[in-house]
């Protein structure tokens, strides 16, 4: 009897379906500062946006047949992206250096399927460490790579994920 009183006042947890994921073209000076041959001949953008896919396996708002009030969906966005890069800058005599990280920017925005009211938003910023930006600087590898790409966006989507499951 006590459970099926207390399974009455169980709040029960909201499916979470993915909606739009997406990677907004660069706009900044220093998309032309960087060498953005990270990847060779693949398109960066596809190639962020597919990592992204890979990242957030959940079910996509177009397979949802009849949808409960209590369905959320959560857009992602990458919002800014850099490579990090050293250069020097030299005015006559004087000289010195400018220099910025990798990083990699995500926002997003979880909303009610039905009302497509929205429960909340979130933006996380992920950098490469000064150490290992450091070790790479006054290395012989690229500044990014693949890899080093992936890693900060797998990074900056556990801290969203951990994000909206405190918020759902």
């Amino acid at each position: 009897m006590k459970s099926a009183v207390l399974s009455i006042f169980k709040k029960t947890k909201p499916r979470v379906f993915l909606g739009e994921l997406a990677v907004v073209p660069r706009t900044d000076i220093k998309r032309h500062l960087e060498g953005l041959d990270w990847f060779g001949s693949v398109d960066i953008d596809m190639a962020l946006r597919n990592s992204l896919t890979e990242a957030f396996s959940l079910p996509s708002i177009d397979n949802i047949d009849s949808p409960l009030t209590t369905d959320l969906v959560i857009d992602v966005f990458i919002i800014k992206f850099q490579s990090g890069g050293i250069w020097d800058i030299s005015l006559g005599e004087i000289s010195f250096p400018l220099f910025w990280r990798p990083k990699i920017t995500l926002t997003s925005r979880l909303y009610y399927l039905k009302t497509s009211k929205i429960k909340a938003t979130f933006k996380i910023t992920e950098k490469m460490n000064v150490r290992d930006y450091i070790c790479r600087a006054f290395s012989f590898r690229p500044m990014l790579d693949q890899k080093d790409i992936e890693s900060l966006l797998y990074q900056a989507c556990c801290k969203l994920l951990l994000e909206i499951q405190k918020s759902i």
